[in-house]
């Protein structure tokens, strides 16, 4: 591409990107190439947007080889228009013609993004997702690249953002690996609520295939923040309905690397979180709360700074006894190295199932209430293995159920009732779990709120690897126990290696 004397090809892209959704001509360089074809089926061939070549009349749409040139990968189908569009996806060809793009799932290169690294591509990449929405949705594709994002305060003015989702939008890339979007670096301050991906009320919408590079190392003294996240969507009193994602790589994230937010008075349903990698996060890994029907399966995660996998449903609205948080499916996960694996916090009718929770710090799956009472939850057929406590469960419930789990290189105890030692703890069985005692010296069962009541509990049928010493088996120092069996072991002597 030729260029204006002293000018850089960054300075002349630039220009080209402020035509893009302006009246005037696009601008045009001196000397630039003329190339260009006849219709073929009626599309005519552009060598750019920046062409200096009229269209034939006839033409109904044309076909560009790229946004500023031929070699920048953005090009795009466009349709013949009488009017200029109000959004930026839209051109206008040296003899005047009006184009729009008509691309189903444009790329964001189409919009100015150039995925260098180096270039802030977050107005491009806005562009094209405020452009897909305004014609009622539809995908968004991110090409291979680097594509550096700068962030801007938030529409609803809670904090940065560098993204703002859309209802109706589809966000994927091109190739997981390789399609990257990558926070600058220095985009939190003191106190500031900073999310790279981000929306309100979001509905019918998706992210995935591909990689989000939080650079976390990057935003200086805020790196180690609570209070934002890689994405978060849904947030101040906003809800999603059917959303989903899917196939991401979200690395370094500064708080959360995913979240999903309701609200008590405005539950989100249909979410599902899917064959994710979530690596170093500062905070959670996947976190979701208020929701009816939700999906978290088949996701990798590991080195979070808290739980890996957290859902919550507590109404502190009201502080009502019924948990906002319903149905919801955690399954086949593999969860490494973080605080707990999966934290079910004031949730009901939760299936926790299938899942690879190992070298967690605190504990395998843990159970907690606040206000609302947890119920239905069912732990089943997940392998717990190197962490203090397999399971843990702390408050009155109304009824956790524990089966077929094998739990392995326990320190303090397979399971607990009280984890911070304090408050009731009720309606828990466990049933058919295998509990491999080998080099064990802790209690299998451990009930340890010396304040509180312990309460209709059954641990019984369970398989003990290595035939633990008879006080191993349950220690109970609740204040106060009420309709409590645990034993009934199957006691194996076994060789076996350790699973």
């Amino acid at each position: 591409m030729s260029e204006q004397p002293g000018s850089t090809r960054r300075e002349a892209l630039g220009v080209g990107r402020g035509a893009m959704g302006g009246a005037a001509l696009l601008a045009l360089t001196p000397g630039a190439a003329s190339a260009a074809s006849a219709p073929a089926g009626g599309i005519f061939a552009l060598p750019s947007t920046r062409a200096r070549v009229p269209v034939p009349r006839d033409a109904p749409a044309v076909r560009t080889d790229g946004y500023a040139d031929a070699a920048d990968g953005g090009g795009a189908l466009y349709r013949r228009v009488a009017t200029a569009p109000t959004h930026r996806g839209w051109f206008r060809s040296s003899d005047g013609a009006l184009w729009e793009l008509a691309e189903d799932a444009p790329s964001v290169r189409a919009f100015g993004a150039v995925g260098d690294g180096q270039a802030d591509d977050r107005a491009a990449i806005q562009a094209a997702i405020d452009f897909v929405a305004a014609r009622g949705g539809g995908g968004v594709t991110i090409p291979v690249g680097r594509f550096r994002l700068g962030t801007v305060s938030a529409p609803d003015n809670t904090g940065p953002i560098a993204l703002w989702m859309r209802s109706g939008v589809r966000l994927h890339g091109s190739d997981r690996s390789r399609s990257v979007l990558v926070l600058a670096d220095a985009q939190r301050g003191p106190g500031t609520f900073g999310r790279i991906i981000a929306s309100g009320v979001l509905t019918d919408a998706s992210l995935a295939d591909f990689t989000l590079e939080a650079n976390r190392a990057g935003q200086g003294a805020e790196r180690d923040a609570t209070n934002g996240a890689a994405i978060m969507l849904g947030t101040a009193g906003a809800h999603v309905e059917r959303v989903v994602i899917e196939n991401l790589v979200v690395r370094g994230a500064n708080g959360q690397a995913i979240q999903v937010v309701g609200h008590p008075d405005a539950i989100s349903r249909d979410v599902t979180i899917c064959g994710n990698r979530v690596e170093a996060s500062s905070f959670i890994g996947i976190q979701v709360s208020h929701f009816i029907d939700l999906t978290i399966d088949n996701n990798d995660i590991s080195d979070c700074r808290d739980n890996g996998i957290d859902i919550y449903g507590d109404n502190f609205t009201n502080n009502s006894t019924t948990p906002t948080s319903t149905q919801a499916r955690i399954a086949r996960n593999r969860v490494r190295r973080c605080a707990s694996g999966a934290f079910l916090e004031t949730v009901a009718d939760v299936d926790v199932t299938g899942n690879l929770f190992d070298g967690c710090r605190v504990t395998g799956v843990h159970v907690n209430r606040i206000h609302g009472e947890p119920s239905g939850i069912m732990v089943q057929n997940n392998r717990i293995t190197s962490t203090p406590i397999g399971a843990s469960i702390t408050g009155d419930t109304g009824g956790v159920s524990i089966q077929g789990n094998n739990i392995s290189r326990f320190t303090r105890a397979a399971i607990q009732f009280g984890l911070d030692g304090q408050g009731n703890v009720s309606f828990v069985t466990a049933t058919g779990n295998v509990f491999d005692c080998r080099g064990v010296t802790c209690p299998v069962v451990l009930g340890d709120s010396p304040k509180g009541t312990l309460s209709w509990i059954r641990v019984v049928d369970n398989v003990v690897l290595g035939l633990p010493k008879p006080e191993q088996l349950f220690v109970n120092r609740f204040a106060t126990s009420n309709v409590v069996r645990v034993g009934d072991f199957i006691g194996v002597q076994s060789d076996l290696p350790r699973g």
